[in-house]
């Protein structure tokens, strides 16, 4: 039985990366073949980076979902989230998302959105400070990836504070929980241009000039290991810049993503039509990781019946494989029989589970969401008409958002749910730092759970001994009681 040899993946700039952007003929690399990517179980992510400038407001952050439903993506970073406090939150659309304030309340702050396909695989996430937020993904039961996201002091501060910036990542890489890939990403607020003096950290297709904070971050990058995977990507210009002036005539390569193994990464680009009113753009790259483990650990399952369908279908659905299995022919290929098998099984899942899900409804209105196509696919040319058309977005945006939650609060009282639902919060938050007994600060899921669970042990056993306790003395009174001549009902 012959076998279809597969083809081998290309390196970063090889001439063409199906579907990752870029013209065809502007490779770099040739015929090159990364032989590190070969056969085995393949994890496809996609990362991206974005300084929204702000998501102080629930209308800014409906924007943001609604660009990121025409875009592939997982994991998402986030510069000046401008949200005060920290916590972790599940959105209404499932997905998880992350934030801290920056160093002044309503300004700064980092955070993460991350796919809800991915939501139950995090398995940390926390901050050093302000400006630096990290997340751990488990990838397999040997594997995780850790995220971090930078926002970095801009031109008006001083450089000890971007000093200061870049010791609190070295802290995010080296004093928390070791991970065997690491990317970090964010707004550096720096220029690095192009490959000086056959640079490693730096690829050979850089942007533009470089300056003094250019520098410094290269400096810290050749220091920590790291590898500035936007340079190691050809694209045209208009693909590689990340933040232009409000007059459009200035356009720097500022937003970058960097990891500790460059071999996974399979494109890094600017995702043009992508548009929340900010003068930046989203960076985002792909990657691809092999590992050898367990993949139906991270797949959920698809078939899944509710309780209503279990309770009035098993048997339609029984009676169902018994006539689908009586219909095969069986035969001495043991591997056609189990294709017939699970082909059945499937098709008679899918049927049974009705696998088709009702997409979420949007909480805006289609003339706003018509709007903010325009943005996005014919933003207009001068900043005072841009600045127009942003203020239009966030007013229809608003109004939206108060019709909805009028809708729901009128929803409650009809179904007479109480008045919680009048103060409910942006989603469900999450509990993702612990102070234990000892009084050291946990961060990792599966350390806040066990102490969750000792605590819950000590409480209910002390519980029992108490309990034990009373026990043993309305037994000493009832003794004493008859001893007295009274029954043992019977008060004194």
């Amino acid at each position: 039985m012959g076998s279809t040899q597969k083809p081998r993946p290309l390196v970063p700039g090889s001439p063409a990366i199906p579907g990752h952007g870029g013209d065809r003929g502007y490779g770099g690399a040739g015929g090159a073949k990364n032989l590190r990517v070969t056969g085995g179980h393949q994890i496809n992510l996609t990362l991206a980076t974005y300084n929204g400038r702000t998501l102080r407001l629930d209308s800014h952050l409906a924007q943001l979902e609604v660009e990121l439903g025409k875009i592939r993506w997982h994991i998402l970073g986030l510069c000046e989230v401008r949200r005060e406090g920290e916590d972790t939150i599940t959105l209404e659309s499932g997905h998880l998302m992350y934030f801290r304030e920056g160093d002044q309340q309503s300004q700064g702050g980092v955070g993460f959105l991350v796919n809800k396909s991915l939501a139950d695989n995090v398995v940390e996430v926390s901050s050093v400070s302000n400006r630096v937020a990290y997340h751990i993904i488990k990838l397999t039961d040997r594997y995780s990836l850790k995220v971090v996201q930078v926002y970095a002091p801009t031109s008006t501060h001083s450089d000890d504070e971007v000093e200061d910036m870049f010791d609190d990542i070295s802290r995010a890489l080296h004093f928390t929980t070791k991970t065997h890939y690491t990317v970090v990403m964010g707004d550096f607020n720096a220029k690095v241009g192009v490959q000086i003096c056959g640079e490693s950290a730096v690829g050979s297709h850089g942007f533009g000039s470089r300056n003094h904070r250019g520098q410094m971050l290269v400096n810290f990058l050749e220091r920590e290991g790291l590898f500035l995977m936007n340079s190691f990507f050809k694209k045209q210009p208009q693909r590689k810049w990340t933040w232009q002036s409000p007059d459009t005539m200035t356009k720097n390569e500022i937003d970058f993503i960097m990891t500790n193994k460059k071999h996974i990464f399979r494109d890094v680009s600017v995702i043009n039509r992508f548009n929340t009113g900010s003068d930046h753009r989203l960076v985002r790259g792909s990657l691809n990781i092999n590992v050898k483990a367990e993949r139906f650990r991270l797949m959920k399952a698809r078939l899944r019946p509710t309780l209503l369908q279990t309770m009035t279908g098993s048997e339609t659905f029984q009676s169902n494989l018994e006539n689908r299995f009586a219909a095969v022919e069986t035969t001495t290929d043991v591997n056609q029989n189990q294709e017939y098998v699970v082909r059945i099984l499937r098709e008679e899942g899918s049927r049974f589970c009705n696998v088709q899900r009702k997409g979420r409804k949007s909480k805006l209105s289609e003339e706003t969401l018509g709007l903010m196509k325009k943005r996005r696919e014919n933003p207009p040319v001068t900043s005072s008409a841009k600045r127009a058309l942003n203020q239009e977005i966030n007013k229809h945006v608003r109004r939206d958002l108060r019709c909805s939650n009028t809708l729901d609060i009128e929803r409650a009282i009809e179904l007479n749910r109480g008045s919680k639902v009048f103060v409910q919060s942006l989603g469900r938050s999450h509990l993702t730092k612990l102070t234990t007994t000892s009084g050291e600060v946990v961060s990792s899921v599966p350390v806040v759970l066990s102490e969750v669970e000792n605590f819950y042990a000590t409480s209910i056993s002390c519980s029992q001994e108490w309990s034990r306790i009373d026990l043993r003395e309305d037994s000493t009174n009832s003794n004493h009681r008859s001893r007295l001549g009274f029954g043992a009902d019977t008060a004194p």
